[in-house]
Protein backbone atom coordinates (compact mmCIF):
# COMPACT_ATOMS: atom_id res chain seq x y z
CA UNK A 1 0.00 0.00 0.00
CA UNK A 2 1.44 3.09 -1.07
CA UNK A 3 -0.26 5.29 1.01
CA UNK A 4 -2.73 4.38 3.72
CA UNK A 5 -4.94 7.70 4.17
CA UNK A 6 -5.36 10.44 1.69
CA UNK A 7 -6.65 13.63 2.76
CA UNK A 8 -8.79 15.76 0.32
CA UNK A 9 -9.62 19.40 1.15
CA UNK A 10 -12.83 20.08 -0.83
CA UNK A 11 -14.31 23.39 -1.12
CA UNK A 12 -16.71 22.88 -4.19
CA UNK A 13 -14.08 24.85 -6.52
CA UNK A 14 -13.58 22.67 -10.22
CA UNK A 15 -9.87 22.65 -8.59
CA UNK A 16 -11.02 21.02 -5.95
CA UNK A 17 -13.28 18.56 -8.23
CA UNK A 18 -10.01 17.28 -10.31
CA UNK A 19 -8.51 17.24 -7.03
CA UNK A 20 -11.31 14.88 -5.38
CA UNK A 21 -11.13 12.64 -9.00
CA UNK A 22 -7.50 12.32 -8.49
CA UNK A 23 -7.60 11.05 -4.57
CA UNK A 24 -10.38 8.57 -5.84
CA UNK A 25 -8.12 6.86 -8.40
CA UNK A 26 -5.34 6.47 -5.77
CA UNK A 27 -8.04 5.31 -2.97
CA UNK A 28 -9.28 2.72 -5.99
CA UNK A 29 -6.16 1.50 -7.16
CA UNK A 30 -4.56 0.76 -3.50
CA UNK A 31 -7.51 -1.28 -1.41
CA UNK A 32 -7.42 -0.44 2.11
CA UNK A 33 -6.13 2.93 1.61
CA UNK A 34 -8.59 5.71 3.68
CA UNK A 35 -9.97 8.49 1.74
CA UNK A 36 -10.66 11.74 4.36
CA UNK A 37 -12.59 14.61 2.63
CA UNK A 38 -12.55 18.13 5.00
CA UNK A 39 -14.72 20.90 3.64
CA UNK A 40 -14.43 23.76 5.74
CA UNK A 41 -17.37 26.06 5.63
CA UNK A 42 -16.70 29.33 5.64
CA UNK A 43 -19.38 30.88 7.85
CA UNK A 44 -18.59 34.70 7.17
CA UNK A 45 -19.50 33.42 3.32
CA UNK A 46 -22.87 31.74 4.36
CA UNK A 47 -24.00 34.93 6.83
CA UNK A 48 -23.38 37.27 3.37
CA UNK A 49 -25.76 35.03 1.32
CA UNK A 50 -28.30 35.33 3.96
CA UNK A 51 -28.38 39.31 4.20
CA UNK A 52 -28.07 39.23 0.25
CA UNK A 53 -30.90 37.11 0.52
CA UNK A 54 -32.64 39.24 2.78
CA UNK A 55 -31.47 42.82 0.87
CA UNK A 56 -29.61 43.57 4.05
CA UNK A 57 -26.40 45.83 3.48
CA UNK A 58 -23.63 43.69 4.25
CA UNK A 59 -21.57 46.71 6.04
CA UNK A 60 -24.21 46.65 8.49
CA UNK A 61 -22.79 47.41 11.90
CA UNK A 62 -24.52 44.75 13.95
CA UNK A 63 -23.20 41.40 14.03
CA UNK A 64 -25.50 38.67 13.27
CA UNK A 65 -25.04 34.99 13.79
CA UNK A 66 -25.27 32.49 10.98
CA UNK A 67 -28.83 30.24 11.82
CA UNK A 68 -28.07 27.04 12.83
CA UNK A 69 -30.55 25.92 10.25
CA UNK A 70 -28.48 27.92 7.27
CA UNK A 71 -25.30 26.25 8.63
CA UNK A 72 -26.82 22.57 8.95
CA UNK A 73 -28.15 22.90 5.21
CA UNK A 74 -25.27 24.17 3.50
CA UNK A 75 -23.47 21.18 5.31
CA UNK A 76 -25.99 18.88 4.10
CA UNK A 77 -25.60 20.27 0.19
CA UNK A 78 -22.21 19.95 0.51
CA UNK A 79 -22.07 16.35 1.93
CA UNK A 80 -24.68 15.18 -0.81
CA UNK A 81 -22.29 16.97 -3.04
CA UNK A 82 -19.36 15.03 -1.91
CA UNK A 83 -20.84 11.31 -1.43
CA UNK A 84 -22.61 11.74 -4.98
CA UNK A 85 -18.96 11.89 -6.20
CA UNK A 86 -17.73 9.08 -4.85
CA UNK A 87 -20.24 6.50 -3.94
CA UNK A 88 -18.05 3.30 -4.48
CA UNK A 89 -16.38 4.02 -1.60
CA UNK A 90 -18.37 4.90 0.81
CA UNK A 91 -16.98 2.28 3.06
CA UNK A 92 -13.33 3.73 3.13
CA UNK A 93 -14.40 7.67 3.06
CA UNK A 94 -14.81 10.04 6.01
CA UNK A 95 -16.30 13.40 5.81
CA UNK A 96 -15.85 16.54 8.04
CA UNK A 97 -16.99 20.19 8.17
CA UNK A 98 -14.97 22.47 9.99
CA UNK A 99 -15.66 26.02 10.21
CA UNK A 100 -12.82 28.11 8.52
CA UNK A 101 -10.79 29.95 10.49
CA UNK A 102 -7.47 29.70 8.74
CA UNK A 103 -7.71 27.13 6.35
CA UNK A 104 -3.98 26.71 5.41
CA UNK A 105 -3.19 25.88 9.14
CA UNK A 106 -6.77 23.26 9.67
CA UNK A 107 -5.49 21.28 6.74
CA UNK A 108 -1.99 21.04 7.64
CA UNK A 109 -3.17 20.21 11.83
CA UNK A 110 -6.23 17.75 10.35
CA UNK A 111 -3.31 15.98 7.88
CA UNK A 112 -0.89 15.78 10.79
CA UNK A 113 -3.42 14.81 14.01
CA UNK A 114 -5.58 12.31 11.73
CA UNK A 115 -2.22 10.24 10.53
CA UNK A 116 -2.85 11.24 6.90
CA UNK A 117 0.20 10.25 4.34
CA UNK A 118 -0.63 12.51 1.18
CA UNK A 119 -2.70 15.55 1.05
CA UNK A 120 -4.36 16.04 -2.53
CA UNK A 121 -5.59 19.82 -3.58
CA UNK A 122 -6.88 21.56 -5.88
CA UNK A 123 -4.22 24.14 -6.80
CA UNK A 124 -6.70 27.68 -5.87
CA UNK A 125 -10.03 27.16 -4.60
CA UNK A 126 -13.18 29.88 -4.38
CA UNK A 127 -11.43 32.73 -3.73
CA UNK A 128 -10.74 36.46 -5.92
CA UNK A 129 -7.29 35.73 -7.42
CA UNK A 130 -7.48 33.84 -10.52
CA UNK A 131 -4.72 32.01 -12.65
CA UNK A 132 -2.52 31.50 -9.77
CA UNK A 133 -1.83 28.85 -6.91
CA UNK A 134 -3.69 30.16 -4.51
CA UNK A 135 -2.75 31.31 -1.10
CA UNK A 136 -4.46 28.23 0.84
CA UNK A 137 -2.54 25.75 -1.40
CA UNK A 138 0.85 27.27 -0.98
CA UNK A 139 0.44 27.12 2.66
CA UNK A 140 0.10 23.86 2.54
CA UNK A 141 2.93 22.95 0.30
CA UNK A 142 5.16 24.80 2.40
CA UNK A 143 3.95 23.62 6.03
CA UNK A 144 2.96 20.31 5.53
CA UNK A 145 5.37 17.34 6.78
CA UNK A 146 3.88 14.69 4.42
CA UNK A 147 3.86 14.26 0.53
CA UNK A 148 1.04 17.28 -1.14
CA UNK A 149 0.06 17.02 -4.69
CA UNK A 150 -1.95 19.98 -6.12
CA UNK A 151 -4.22 19.01 -8.79
CA UNK A 152 -4.83 21.52 -11.60
CA UNK A 153 -8.08 21.69 -13.56
CA UNK A 154 -7.75 21.30 -17.21
CA UNK A 155 -8.67 24.78 -18.13
CA UNK A 156 -5.73 26.07 -16.31
CA UNK A 157 -3.05 24.28 -17.59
Amino acid sequence: MLYDHILVPYDGSVSAKAALAEATRYAKDDPGARLSIIQIVDTELLLAERLKAEKRPTNSTFTPVVPQADYEAAIAELHDAIVGLLPDLMNELTVEFLEETEPGEQIVAYAEEGGCDLIIMGSRGLGALRGILGSVSNYVLREAHMPVLIVKHRAER
